[in-house]
């Protein structure tokens, strides 16, 4: 007896073909998206984690602006005070060049023979007026101040006779210029005072 199926057996293959398909691929999307789902959950963590540090560099940054701006502030407060110590130095090292050049006036100038009448100074420049016995004596006393090292460029602006307690004296004024040495040694006096 022949048996003849009925049934049709590679619909039904095709059938359970296809369900297999169909479930191998719900379970691959299923780990796909449960892998997409772990992806997402750890870059929501790590950009959670990014943020956080984030905020703690922001304030961090903001603690070390508040510092910058006091060690500026503190830049300019140091600026102004170096510019006040040199102020000062400066103040300092003129009133003590104007000593000097005084005490070198003083101790060049023959007593006997030469008598200062006014001395002005006016920054580096400094004025002589006085009165001498002879032209030989202004002369001698031009090259005393020459030999100074606080005192340069002694030159002759005006010389006249004039008459001074019933002697003819010779009337002088110089223009010199002060400079201030390299030493900051005393200077002793080298002309001895004519008689």
């Amino acid at each position: 007896m022949v048996y003849i199926n009925l049934l049709p057996i590679r619909e039904i293959k095709r059938r359970a073909n296809a369900v297999r398909q169909l479930t191998l691929f719900a379970f691959v999307l299923a780990a796909v998206l449960i892998a997409v789902g772990v992806v997402g959950v750890y870059q929501k963590s790590i950009a959670s984690q990014l943020q956080k540090n984030i905020a703690e560099l922001n304030k961090e940054k903001q603690h070390y602006n508040q510092v910058l701006e006091q060690i500026k502030k503190l830049e300019e407060d140091k600026k102004e005070i170096e510019n006040r110590i040199a102020v000062i130095k400066a103040l300092k090292k003129s009133s003590a060049l104007t000593v000097r050049v005084l005490d070198e006036v003083a101790s060049l100038t023959p007593t006997k023979r030469v008598w200062i009448t006014s001395l002005n100074q006016s920054g580096s420049s400094l004025q002589l007026n006085g009165m001498a016995l002879d032209n030989q004596t202004v002369a001698g006393y031009m090259e005393s101040l020459k030999s100074s090292n606080y005192i340069s460029d002694v030159n002759l602006v005006a010389s006249s006779q004039s008459a001074y307690a019933g002697r003819n004296l010779k009337s002088f004024s110089l223009s010199c210029a002060i400079t201030v040495p390299d030493t900051a040694e005393p200077v002793t006096a080298t002309a001895t005072p004519q008689q």
